[in-house]
This record gives structure tokens, sequence and C-alpha cells, in this order.
């Protein structure tokens, strides 16, 4: 993705917000050097000295903070993995329908996108690789819409089919759209498109 990504995507970051420290904190400068250089040039390609000189620190100090650079990914990610589903569930009611759920999905990977565009594009481009690594990746909204689509299927509310697949077409209708817009070829805010997305995501699930 180095070099893909639209110019300025990242500016106006605020450099004293992290991700799970502090605000203003050594810990949260940290994170928010790491989590902008991982987003522009994935986690393989930056190093603990990289990140140390994007947040004007020592690598001794990175260490008394972290214990290795996939320590800090993973932290990183598994967090923002958990802040997109707690997202989801505050747009929720016990009566949600499937539709409703699809929004609220739908909503909250656009809002993190709109509002930090450096957490959502290193959320994006390295789930495959902590999933992979683990077998899991912590809370995942993904999961949630899965397990939605079966009991749909089973309540007869859309045609049967293997809830997995489904899942990942109709999530792709919303996170390809959003990959586009990092590169400029999809207008910001992604917000302005919830209702197009969600209609999108329904008529991929009624088919």
């Amino acid at each position: 993705m180095t070099g893909m990504l639209r110019d300025g995507l990242f500016d106006g970051s605020n450099p004293n917000v992290g991700v799970t420290a502090r605000t203003g904190t050594t810990k949260a400068r940290i994170e928010r050097a790491a989590l902008q250089l991982f987003a522009s040039h994935g986690m393989d390609g930056v190093s603990i000295k990289q990140i140390a000189e994007a947040c004007t620190i020592s690598d001794g100090a990175m260490y008394r903070h972290f214990k290795s650079k996939d320590a800090l990914a993973r932290l990183m990610f598994e967090a923002i993995h958990k802040k997109l589903l707690d997202m989801v569930a505050g747009h929720l009611t016990p009566e949600a329908s499937l539709e409703d759920i699809s929004r609220a999905l739908v909503t909250a990977y656009c809002n993190l996108a709109d509002e930090d565009p450096a957490q959502f594009t290193y959320h994006l481009t390295h789930r495959n690789y902590f999933i992979a690594a683990s077998g899991d990746g912590g809370a995942d909204p993904s999961d949630l819409m899965t397990d939605c689509i079966a009991q749909a299927m089973e309540r007869g509310e859309i045609p049967e089919g293997d809830p997995e697949l489904r899942s990942a077409m109709a999530l792709g209708v919303v996170m390809q759209a959003a990959e586009y817009s990092l590169y400029g070829r999809i207008d910001r805010p992604l917000s302005q498109h919830i209702d197009q997305f969600t209609r999108g995501i329904m008529a991929v699930l009624r088919s």
C-alpha cells in the first residue's frame, strides 16, 4: 500500500492521541507514530528505530513501554477490533432487525474511517495477518454479522446458504468502498453513503 494512499490521508492526526494509552503520554505518542507508519508502510516495513524517531524518543524508551514491535502491533489491532464491535453494539437495540444490524456495522466502519483514517487503514490492512497468526483476532464485528445471518436464515427471513460466504459478500459492500476511499477513488466522508451501503448489503443478503 506504500505510495498508493491518498496524499494527506493522515494529516491532522493528533500525535498525542494513541489507541489504548492516555492522551498526551509517551505511550500514546508511540502508538500514534506506530499506527501511522504501519498504516502507510505495513507492519513488516517499519522498524522500532523508525517508530522511535517518529515520536522523538530513544529505542530504549520504546522498550520500556512495549516488549516488542509485534506486541505493540497486536495490542493496537485488538483494541481497534474491540472498538468496532463496541461501536456496533452502541447502535443496536434488543429488537434489532437484520437491516438494523447491517446499518450498525456500516455506521461503525464508516465512522472509524472518517474519524481516524490511520486506525481504519491499519485494521483493514492487517486483519488477515493477526487472525491467521492466532486463529482469532479478538472481538470481531464480522462474527456478529455471520451469527445474525445464520439466525435470519433459520427464521426464513433470507434465502438459505453459507452464512460465512454471505457475511463476507455483505461486508465487502462497505469494506471495498472504504478501501477505494483510501486511494481517493471515492469521496469522503464515507458516512454520507451509509444508506446506500445498507441497501447494498440487504440486496446481497436477500439474493
